[in-house]
């Protein structure tokens, strides 16, 4: 296996699929975005084989549309599709767990047909910009809760920031974690926002900031300036990787501390996205948010865009 640097990311090739497993596992904590890269097809069942030497793999049921060739652990990524995005293909950044407890420890995605036109991925390194942060303010975050954005099951996908992620009602309350639970009943309304990584132990931000509304325990124009803080933190072009697909490109991207963004496109782009668990004690894990808070909390939110989000 050979492996070369681009910023933070590891660009493998020559990768033995059955050999290599703890080298790719390695690499996904300490450089958060691996990117294997093939000169042929791969075929589905040897993806999924692939991916099962690196954790459980997610199956969805048939009612989640869009599976590859009969394997629930592939879904197709394109427009009118899951994951779908704006018009123009552009999805915001996000993460695996954005708003809910319990969730995909990699996402892996495979480039089946390329875009005509652009349709690149960014992948952030939240990992290292908590590293570079000075010790003062760790020690705030450390201390402290994101307060995550909640919906209630009655809202309609049309007002959700969801509807860029699920073509349909059925398949957003079909879509199930590794644990069997629809992950739209694992929502939380509040997360840590440092974590340790559970590959290297290493501390990063868990900052998919276009959910969050705010922090627990400090002021509201603390709030304010810890949210843009972070996020034009994160965002610089030190601790953003942009990565130009190949056909056949295999892509793991960490969910702990990364989030990822597609950019519009052209062309007929399809993608086979899987998720992996890493750990026995999160497949059983059972989700104990606090439902009667979030239904509570949970309304008829108007639109909003990530600039709004704290007033």
């Amino acid at each position: 296996m050979i492996v070369e640097k681009n910023k933070f990311a590891a660009i493998v090739t020559e990768c033995d699929y059955e050999n290599d497993t703890d080298k790719i596992r390695e690499l996904i904590g300490d450089c958060r975005v691996v990117v294997v890269r093939n000169n042929n097809p791969v075929p589905p069942e040897t993806l999924v084989s692939f991916y099962k030497t690196i954790g459980e793999v997610v199956s969805q049921n048939t009612k989640v549309k869009g599976n590859v060739a009969g394997h629930g652990e592939l879904i197709k990524v394109r427009k009118n599709g899951l994951f779908s995005g704006e018009e123009d293909g552009e999805l915001e950044w996000h993460s695996a767990g954005m708003n809910r407890k319990g969730h995909d420890d990699v996402v892996v995605m495979y480039m089946h047909q390329n875009a005509e036109s652009g349709g690149n991925t960014f992948f952030s390194d939240s990992q290292t910009a908590f590293t570079d942060l000075d010790d003062d303010t760790k020690d705030i975050l450390r201390n402290i809760k994101s307060k995550i954005v909640t919906y209630n099951a009655k809202l309609k996908l049309e007002q959700m920031y969801y509807k860029r992620i699920f073509s349909d009602e059925q398949t957003m309350m079909e879509f199930k974690d590794i644990d069997g639970q629809n992950s739209f009943e694992k929502q939380t309304p509040r997360k840590d926002l440092v974590t340790a990584h559970p590959i290297n132990n290493k501390e990063g931000l868990y900052f998919p900031w276009t959910v969050i509304r705010g922090f627990s325990g400090i002021s509201k124009d603390a709030q304010h300036n810890l949210y843009y803080k972070l996020k034009n933190h994160t965002q610089d072009e030190k601790y953003v990787y942009e990565h130009e697909w190949n056909n056949y490109d295999i892509c793991f991207s960490d969910q702990h501390h990364s989030l990822h963004k597609r950019e519009a496109y052209t062309g007929d782009r399809e993608l086979w996205r899987a998720g992996i668990w890493y750990r026995d004690e999160e497949v059983k894990e059972k989700a104990d948010e606090t439902i009667e808070y979030r239904d509570h909390q949970a309304g008829s939110y108007d639109e909003w865009s990530c600039e709004s989000l704290i007033k």
